[in-house]
């Protein structure tokens, strides 16, 4: 892909605490608890692996990408952002 080029994909169904952010309604319907809506801009060959995750695995996009997160954020150590 040359520099020049964009290309904006859309992941949506990203977990997150609810507390952590303001809660809009419309947004949360139809989740469960401890779920919200989030939209990242990612790089296209990672969306394109997801996406390859998700059919062989025989699982859904968000699960793949909450399975991801999950394995990267074992261990680290976070603490909340000040709103300053």
């Amino acid at each position: 892909m040359q520099e020049n080029e964009s290309h904006v994909y859309l992941v949506y169904g990203v977990y997150r605490h609810r507390a952590m952010m303001a809660s809009n309604k419309y947004s949360q319907q139809g989740l469960k608890d401890g779920w919200t809506r989030a939209t990242f801009i990612l790089r296209k060959d990672h969306l394109e692996k997801i996406k390859s995750v998700s059919y062989w695995e025989r699982k859904k996009i968000k699960e793949v990408i909450d399975e991801a997160l999950t394995l990267y954020m074992r261990g680290k150590k976070t603490r909340r952002k000040s709103n300053g």
